[in-house]
């Protein structure tokens, strides 16, 4: 590439024809603001330069550097391909002007002039765009923000200029780009739509898959603002529709889980679903009262009003509570395996009855399924008469106390107990309680570890549909890089307008199928 220019071109004469609407896109600070610097940029004129970067040839122009960078910098970034393009040579400190000089501390005797015109032949508004790209490789090395009219293009114009001023392999390249971007705030998509959305242009147009899904998702929870940011203009059509539907389909599930959960998997466990004796059942609709005044407490009310739906910090907050029960009572040593199942100790079967709720909701299932169960002593038979003249000569009460506690310890003993920071969660502590006091519940007629499984069933149930809301199914999102991956390879723009077509009149009979026919898995809450 031939770096040559007219001084019509220079950096100076473009700054007062620029485009309108260039911007200092801060990564960290959530916000843009507008920037006219390339006369002379302070903030890449650093303290200890000693390199002054004309954005011209030289001899064509008087305006002096734009920028003053220390030149050990450069040389220890991996740019001779930049020395190699543009012409360089050394000053002493008395031939450059003392307007130069003034911001610098402790100026050296020798020193840099670095020119980088823009290639030969180019437009007006090429050259600066070229410039502003210097300017961003200059940012990029120091760490400091970039410039641009949108985020996304500058960071593929960044990218190019690497590629060609470094002399660093391609890869090398991209991979000190993505530090750059985490290091100054680019990679931080919560609440930040501009960030997202350039980083899903980047990524799209270097087909970078990982960061595309990442991106995304962030931008599936935030489509309702996204047309605000300017970024959201340069996005392609087909990814715009693709956002539209999955959020479309985000809230769809989030409308569910928000009724179900209200309500406590009150339809998702009747008896149509999950078939339990009538003991157990009194008991889980028992522990479904107990879960709605826990909440009643602590928000307040339950459930939310009509119409209000599940706020994001509302879903996380049962995330945890729920996670936390879990955790409590989880047997760590259970799985999904077959082989790996203790022997049955008769009544409800839980592992059967999870697994048709993962497969009816298509989840993932719980790395460990199944719950600790109490087990309470057998007394053998002598015992067992000498207990019952007991209790026909002096009555049954002190045999009731025995059993109840005997019932409390086994129950106390099939928890992990020992793991402080769950034993102590809120919604563990006052379970406990409830855990105790149904053990004077005689008339639901069930087992302490029936009772147990019962339990165990909604807690899982209703932390698995907690999960699906908080957490980004990577099936989904993979489907759709892949998509994207062959689209803009193979796809003419005829044939993407018309795919868009299509997947916009899908969306009704998308949304009228029942979840068993079309499931409707939902990016990340952000």
């Amino acid at each position: 590439m031939k770096l040559r220019q007219s001084s019509i071109v220079t950096a100076a004469s473009l700054s007062c024809n620029r485009p309108q609407g260039v911007k200092r896109w801060d990564g960290s600070g959530r916000r843009s603001v507008q920037w006219d610097g390339l006369r002379r940029d302070n903030e890449l004129w650093l303290a200890d330069g000693d390199c002054f970067v004309h954005l011209y040839e030289r001899g064509y122009s008087r305006r002096g550097p734009s920028f003053c960078v220390p030149m050990e910098a450069l040389k220890h970034a991996a740019c001779g391909n930049l020395f190699t393009l543009c012409f360089a040579h050394t000053a002493s400190r008395a031939q450059v002007p003392a307007s130069q000089l003034s911001a610098l501390k402790n100026a050296p005797e020798q020193m840099y002039e670095l020119y980088i015109p823009a290639p030969e032949g180019c437009m007006r508004e090429e050259a600066f765009q070229w410039h502003l790209t210097t300017r961003n490789f200059f940012a990029f090395l120091f760490k400091k923000p970039l410039v641009g009219t949108h985020l996304g293009g500058a960071l593929v114009d960044l990218q190019e200029r690497l590629h060609l001023f470094r002399s660093a392999q391609p890869m090398d390249n991209q991979s000190a780009l993505m530090e750059y971007a985490e290091e100054v705030g680019y990679l931080n998509f919560t609440h930040r739509p501009d960030n997202a959305l350039a980083m899903l242009y980047y990524a799209e147009h270097y087909e970078i898959k990982d960061l595309w899904i990442d991106a995304y998702a962030h931008c599936v929870g935030m489509n309702e603002t996204l047309f605000l940011s300017s970024e959201h203009e340069s996005i392609p059509r087909v990814t715009k529709a693709l956002i539209t539907r999955a959020s479309l389909e985000m809230d769809l599930h989030l409308t569910r889980v928000s009724k179900a959960v209200s309500t406590f998997l009150e339809a998702e466990l009747s008896p149509s679903n999950l078939g339990l004796p009538p003991g157990p059942r009194a008991h889980l609709d028992r522990f479904r009262s107990f879960l709605n005044s826990f909440y009643v407490d602590k928000f307040g009310y339950w459930p939310p009003p009509t119409g209000t739906g599940f706020s994001r910090d509302l879903c996380r907050s049962m995330y945890y509570d729920f996670k936390a029960l879990y955790d409590y009572l989880v047997d760590t040593d259970s799985s999904e395996s077959i082989q790996a199942q203790k022997p049955a100790d008769g009544g409800i079967c839980v592992l059967q009855n999870v697994q048709a709720f993962d497969r009816k909701h298509k989840y993932t299932p719980l790395p460990h399924p199944l719950p600790l169960l109490p087990t309470t002593p057998r007394p053998s038979g002598r015992v067992l008469s000498q207990r019952n003249l007991v209790a026909l000569t002096l009555g049954n009460k002190q045999s009731k106390t025995d059993k109840q506690l005997m019932q409390l310890a086994a129950l106390s003993n099939a928890t992990n107990s020992r793991k402080t920071t769950v034993a102590n969660a809120p919604l563990v502590r006052v379970y406990k309680i409830f855990e105790r006091d149904s053990l004077d519940k005689q008339k639901e007629k069930v087992s302490i570890s029936d009772a147990r499984k019962a339990r165990w069933i909604l807690i899982y149930a209703t932390l698995q549909m907690l999960v699906s809301v908080t957490r980004a199914p990577c099936e989904h999102l993979v489907t759709c890089a892949i998509f994207f991956k062959t689209a803009q390879r193979k796809r003419s723009t005829i044939e993407q307008n018309k795919f868009v077509e299509e997947l916009d009149r899908s969306f009704p009979v998308a949304f009228c199928l029942s979840e068993e026919q079309h499931p409707h898995p939902t990016p990340a809450l952000v």
